[in-house]
């Protein structure tokens, strides 16, 4: 294992460092030069003289153009054939319409014309080699998948193959891609299914997401993307729908009717509700209507609290029926971006907070009525009624999947009194696994914090005020590091942290210009008008931008420790350097904090796809170095700072390292405890839910269950199973589980097409389970 000890980041300045495209400073190699020489053919000898020469010849801050320049040229001198080998290595440059930078190859040019059109390997070859002619006079410095599509369909049209041509164009995206989507669909996202609604997000996705890389952000930070050195959420939100995740304020609607529009101009109006069920319309409305200007996940917190006055003596079961409307509603809306049921979670109480006792209350009609404090009993049984309908499931025994039902665990609900309460989740947990919990116990916390979605999060750690930290705002955006590959071309702990500096500049630099969108798109172009909508001319937009989240996440932190140190995760002392690195990240936070003025933090990142992504790049580009989890089809990294998934560790062990990290993302974070294929004992599950609520800093958990539904007889079975344990149905078994914050279908049995990549799908079969 490499030394541990403390080595303060060297300024840039003080080495010879060249300047990649993607804006990141690395420290000139003259190993690098000798293999790239070796690689075209040059001698050893030559390659050795030529890299001295340039050796002699760089200077601090040269660019990677400038040094290929000087190589060649050296080059050309020794060895003319290697000179041009070399050229042709370095001179062309793709970017793909998969985000990626990749050297030109005109044999995938021939590939896809025989693919695409059908086209002859002759005739395929004879295009491309026309086509190259014309790409090496362009004096650009990358290709785009576009243009050499354009080229390649000017020489199909010169020759005159124009059905060929009509084959090869491009409507967005190619028409073989969209093709393939509608006979086939993406497993890009697990919430989506298959149906014309789909087809259409991902044909405006994709010239969306162009759009941003060629338009709005610069080269260098397009370049850090595709190759794979951070991940930007959410490309192709960037223009239009730049706002991330919020949390409502359920209080406003309350208190002053809702318009869904924004403005009333264009939809009926409603005014301030006066029953418990035109208050679950609107709780769903809200939330379709909000859907349509921000890119991921909502929630409301302290729902059964602010909804109590509405229940106040009415029977039991007409509560629970209104509760039962809401949750049908938002599982049966597909009205969400690519018809998608909006992505929503309920923050519930198990009585009222001791901060919120004293608060007025607000009911039918928006009245004061009261205190919080007033309605406690009905707090309760909004509680319990939510809970009863998730366990129902719904009419054929499958669970309700939204909204993401998140139970909050406070010093004031630790008692006898709430035991039943708190066992009936407990029950929802063995049967379904779809409950969270949120820990207020520890330390870190204050009087609320609150969950958005797969994890992100709001704390009172900004003003103070509970309101006004945690309510009607969210996470802005994220940016993703690729911590593994800081790993790979690292050789110590000043190489670490510099790297991890380049890509904070870059994740900085992405944010910001995020924010600024979101403030175009809220101000001057008028196109969230739902959250730039004013409630009241008191209170300001609904949306308060200056109270969100920009955060850094990151994916891989086990496998850079077991690159860096040989020892992943579980070891001690490369668990030491992981803190380390974490820590880093939220003093860039702190600082940005402070210069800005704005709100950062860290999260860890729900890496439904980001996982997967960049370990397939860095399978390509470190092949001799990288370390994955899965194979080379199915290569992902662990997310963010978890323990992997099949690690051979007790729970216990799991919780005391991953408790660790929990007070340093709180900008979001999860602890998985995936459970076996037995029934789970809800008495067991509560005593172990006290024990990490008591016992450690986990501040945000879930008991996930992975689970089998025969869709032929309706039987619902535990675990993973491949046959119906009823009716011995095969072909339509649908698996269910969590995938990184949410339970949704995987797909149909392991050997089935499902909503699941490859690597989400590896990581499902490799997780082991207490």
């Amino acid at each position: 294992m490499k030394d541990m000890r403390a080595m303060a980041a060297l300024p840039i300045q003080a080495k010879t460092c060249v300047l990649k495209n993607n804006g990141i400073y690395e420290k000139f190699s003259y190993e690098k030069i000798v293999k790239s020489c070796l690689m075209v053919g040059a001698s050893l000898w030559a390659a050795e003289k030529i890299a001295t020469d340039v050796a002699t010849a760089v200077y601090n801050g040269i660019s990677t153009a400038e040094i290929k320049i000087l190589v060649h040229d050296s080059l050309k001198k020794i060895d003319g054939k290697a000179a041009g080998k070399y050229l042709a290595a370095n001179q062309l440059k793709v970017r793909t319409t998969r985000d990626t930078i990749e050297p030109f190859d005109k044999s995938k040019i021939e590939k896809t014309l025989i693919v695409e059109t059908h086209a002859s390997e002759d005739l395929a070859g004879e295009i491309a080699t026309d086509a190259c002619k014309e790409l090496k006079k362009l004096d650009v410095e990358y290709l785009t998948a576009p243009m050499i599509r354009e080229i390649v369909n000017t020489k199909l049209v010169e020759h005159g193959l124009e059905t060929l041509r009509r084959k090869y164009t491009r409507v967005g995206i190619p028409v073989y891609n969209i093709t393939n989507l509608i006979k086939n669909g993406s497993r890009d996202n697990a919430n989506m299914i298959h149906n014309p609604e789909t087809v259409h997000k991902y044909v405006a996705d994709e010239a969306l997401k162009q759009y941003a890389l060629l338009h709005i952000l610069p080269n260098e930070l397009a370049d850090a993307h595709m190759g794979g050195d951070i991940h930007i959420h959410d490309l192709e939100f960037f223009a239009g729908r730049p706002i991330n995740c919020l949390q409502h304020d359920l209080r406003v609607f309350i208190k002053n009717g809702l318009k869904v529009d924004g403005t009333g101009d264009h939809t009926s109006v409603a005014g301030p509700p006066n029953h418990i069920e035109t208050l679950m319309n609107h709780t769903g409305e809200i939330m379709l209507a909000a859907q349509q200007n921000m890119s991921g996940g909502q929630s409301m917190s302290l729902w059964n609290v602010f909804v109590a006055p509405f229940a106040a003596g009415l029977p039991y079961e007409k509560v629970k029926q209104a509760v039962q409307m809401l949750i049908y509603n938002l599982n049966m809306a597909y009205a969400a971006r690519g018809s998608q049921v909006p992505f929503t979670s309920i923050n519930l109480e198990f009585t009222v907070p001791d901060f919120l006792k004293d608060e007025p209350a607000y009911g039918p009609k928006g009245k004061r009525v009261g205190t919080y404090g007033d309605f406690e009993e009905e707090t309760r049984l909004l509680q319990r009624a939510f809970t009863e309908t998730l366990l129902d499931g719904d009419s054929e025994g499958k669970p309700h999947l939204f909204p993401n039902t998140i139970y909050v665990l406070r010093k004031e609900c630790l008692k006898e009194e709430f035991d039943e309460d708190i066992r009936r989740v407990h029950e929802l947990s063995a049967k379904f696994g779809t409950s969270y919990f949120i820990n207020m116990l520890p330390d870190y916390r204050g009087n609320l914090a609150n969950y958005m979605g797969c994890r992100t999060s709001l704390n009172d750690d900004w003003t103070g005020d509970w309101s006004q930290d945690c309510f009607r705002t969210g996470n802005l955006a994220y940016v993703t590091l690729n911590l593994p590959r800081i790993a790979y071309n690292s050789k110590d702990d000043s190489d670490i942290f510099e790297y991890l500096d380049s890509y904070l500049n870059l994740a900085e630099q992405t944010l910001m210009l995020r924010r600024e969108q979101a403030l175009n798109c809220l101000n001057d172009y008028n196109l969230l008008p739902f959250l730039s909508q004013r409630p009241n001319d008191e209170d300001g937009t609904y949306y308060r931008i200056e109270n969100s989240t920009m955060s850094f996440g990151f994916v891989g932190l086990n496998e850079m420790l077991r690159s860096y140190l040989g020892a992943g995760i579980e070891d001690k002392g490369a668990n030491e350097f992981g803190l380390r690195v974490v820590d880093y990240i939220n003093e860039r936070a702190a600082k940005l904090k402070d210069e800005t003025g704005l709100r950062w933090s860290v999260l860890q990142t729900p890496a439904e796809s980001t996982a997967y992504r960049f370990a397939t790049l860095d399978m390509e580009k470190y092949r001799d170095k990288i370390i994955a989890q899965g194979d080379e089809k199915t290569a992902y990294y662990t997310n963010s700072s978890h323990v992997p998934v099949n690690a051979d560790i007790l729970l216990p062990e799991k919780v005391k390292i991953e408790s660790q990290y929990h007070s340093k993302t709180l900008g979001g974070h999860i602890f998985h405890a995936f459970m076996g294929e037995s029934y789970s004992d809800p008495d067991a599950l509560m005593s172990l839910t006290d024990k990490i609520a008591r016992k450690s800093d986990i501040g945000f958990w879930a008991y996930s269950s992975a689970l089998s539904f025969c869709l032929k007889c309706k039987t619902l079975m535990k675990g993973l199973q491949d046959n119906c344990a009823t009716c011995g149905e095969q072909k339509e078994v649908e698996w269910y589980d969590r995938i990184t914050g949410y339970v949704q279908q995987v797909g149909r049995s392991k050997s089935a097409s499902g909503g699941w990549n490859p690597g989400k799908m590896q990581e499902l079969l490799d997780r082991k389970r207490f």
